[in-house]
């Protein structure tokens, strides 16, 4: 059996981090929102094209809102999506790093996928909900059914830090926690993508529960560490030699907004899963209310012209239009000058 997953945890009160993408304070209602459209969308644009895999929603609540009339739980089972409650068990300490830090939720699903499928075949593709899907993925699982895994690497320099360590950085950290040299500069693996079957999540899973004491460890020391499950991933990848595929048409990270930066090609309209982390609030919002709010049946009566029509426009891959365009600049400006006038109000 293939499974088709995202997740969402939620942010108590007092255990914020911050995203910038959404704006808002990660424990509010507004900030939540934002991620329950995203999963609606998520498993809607999956349900057009995936129809032999099973699809998991992971949680850490066990209460879902009413999202612009529509009861969450209530869309969910129409759209035959099995929700799982899992708690987070690793939860980095105040201070660890200051953000997405609910990112090592990704941990708690790999647990319980240990103590819960004991099909060493199964396979599980896990992804953020802020992606959607172009078409089919069977052939995704099938490239990956025999080793069991893929991934894919970010194209970033050696040099670029991301959040909080460059590739450098990650090399010297590899040699420090393997006590072995390592001879080249180490590839960083998208965090939003994780497709293993469950052998190999269990050797992913019990890498990581050895790792997480000394992280926490290292951080109590005010050591270099891992500060999200991207660079934690990448090395448990690394100590298994598990290689990233060269593929470019599976899954692509698109950074749409020309304000800052835009990496969208014309060929980019041919892959599968369109990964979009700065598009929830401008073409996922826009996206979610054409086809989740204004179509019956979350647009699955649409026909595959229709929505392949509806989700490159919406979305502007692989190019804006001028109304598009003038909305980043207006809002982001916005944002901006909101944002120096709250830091000149506080200081």
């Amino acid at each position: 059996m293939n499974f088709i997953c995202t997740w969402i945890c939620v942010d108590a009160i007092g255990e914020e981090s911050i995203y910038p993408q959404t704006g808002e304070k990660s424990s509010g209602l507004k900030h939540q929102n934002i991620y329950w459209r995203c999963i609606l969308l998520f498993f809607a644009t999956s349900k057009r094209f995936n129809k032999t895999q099973k699809h998991i929603l992971f949680s850490n609540t066990h209460v879902f809102p009413v999202v612009d009339g529509k009861e969450i739980r209530a869309s969910l089972q129409e759209l035959g999506v099995e929700i799982i409650y899992t708690e987070f068990n690793y939860k980095t300490p105040k201070g660890y790093f200051n953000m997405f830090q609910n990112q090592f939720f990704e941990f708690s699903i790999l647990e319980y996928i240990t103590k819960n499928n004991i099909n060493p075949n199964d396979q599980y593709l896990i992804l953020d909900s802020d992606c959607v899907f172009s078409k089919n993925i069977d052939e995704l699982f099938e490239i990956a059914s025999p080793n069991g895994f893929i991934s894919f690497e970010d194209d970033c320099s050696t040099d670029l830090v991301i959040h909080g360590l460059s590739r450098k950085d990650m090399k010297e950290l590899y040699q420090e926690l393997s006590d072995k040299k390592v001879d080249d500069i180490p590839g960083y693996h998208y965090g939003e993508f994780f497709l293993a079957n469950v052998k190999n999540v269990n050797t992913i899973f019990n890498d990581f529960k050895a790792l997480w004491p000394e992280l926490l460890r290292r951080h109590e020391a005010g050591l270099p560490k891992f500060n999200e499950e991207a660079q934690t991933l990448s090395y448990i990848y690394y100590k298994n030699n598990f290689m990233a595929s060269p593929r470019k048409d599976l899954l692509k990270r698109f950074w749409t907004n020309p304000v800052f930066y835009r990496n969208v090609g014309e060929q980019d309209t041919e892959v599968a899963i369109w990964h979009l982390p700065s598009e929830k609030t401008f073409g996922l919002a826009d996206l979610y209310k054409l086809l989740i709010l204004n179509q019956n049946n979350y647009g699955l009566s649409l026909s595959e012209a229709q929505f392949t029509t509806m989700l490159r426009s919406t979305l502007g891959i692989p190019k804006l239009t001028i109304s598009k365009f003038t909305k980043y600049y207006a809002v982001s400006y916005y944002r901006a000058a909101k944002k120096k006038l709250k830091k000149m109000i506080c200081a």
